[in-house]
């Protein structure tokens, strides 16, 4: 973290550093990616802006490229973006960019990313939630909530120490099978994260293990009858009552 935090003041003095001034324009415009976590957030939730800072850094170790040598290697692919969180907090469609900056002699432009708030999860500490967006006209996203719940347990360390741990029911939370198929469609890419939360539930602070998964497809196919059924996914509780998602 203090790493993150350093090179992201170093790249905000850089940028400052180097700006045009107004009465001038850059020479070279270059377009860089903005984007967002999760194109529908639930209000109340936190969720990531992305900028694509590949070109800018670049930009930076230019100078130097003559006095050392450079490796093959790539860096890990969070090191070529800087993030911010950022709290969903008006429901509805939101938009954020486009962000336009100088260095030298580029000017350099994102996109304008649109993301929807929706309604929050009700106040439960067990439940599964599917929802499908559609990110473009040939691609979509399938998201999935999950809530299981959880407890303290204590253990005794030693005669005078007692050690907290939070654990889950169970840790399966719900995800697409590695070997499944869709017709007509292809895989981008997907995320998930855990932690743990708490609710209070008549009254009662009740805990669970949070479970959030974002997966993105591609249409290539853009006749084929798209159907999501529960055969797509492993992990879900036989209590659950799975509706087919329609894609298209």
């Amino acid at each position: 973290m203090k790493k993150f935090l350093f090179f992201l003041l170093f790249i905000v003095f850089f940028l400052c550093g180097f700006a045009q001034k107004t009465d001038s324009l850059p020479a070279k415009t270059q377009a860089i990616a903005l984007s967002v976590s999760t194109p529908q957030p639930r209000l109340n939730e936190t969720f990531e802006v992305e900028i694509d800072i590949s070109h800018v850094k670049a930009y930076i170790f230019r100078s130097i490229r003559d006095k050392v040598q450079e490796t093959d290697m790539m860096g890990h692919p969070d090191d070529w973006k800087l993030s911010m969180n950022v709290y969903a907090s008006k429901k509805g469609l939101n938009e954020v960019g486009p962000l336009i900056f100088n260095l030298d002699d580029t000017r350099y432009t994102t996109n304008k990313v649109v993301y929807e708030v929706v309604d929050p999860l009700p106040d439960t500490d067990r439940g599964l939630w599917f929802r499908q967006v559609r990110t473009s006209e040939h691609s979509f996203c399938i998201i999935i909530d999950q809530r299981i719940p959880a407890d303290t347990k204590t253990t005794q360390t030693s005669e005078n120490s007692i050690s907290y741990t939070t654990e889950a029911e169970n840790d399966k939370y719900v995800k697409v099978k590695r070997t499944y198929s869709i017709k007509g469609v292809s895989s981008l890419k997907s995320n998930t994260s855990t932690s743990y939360n708490s609710v209070v539930v008549k009254g009662a602070e009740k805990k669970f293990l949070s479970c959030f998964s974002i997966y993105y497809f591609t249409i290539e196919d853009p006749d084929a009858k798209i159907k999501i059924t529960k055969d797509l996914f492993e992990n879900i509780p036989p209590d659950h009552k799975f509706q087919d998602i329609i894609i298209q």
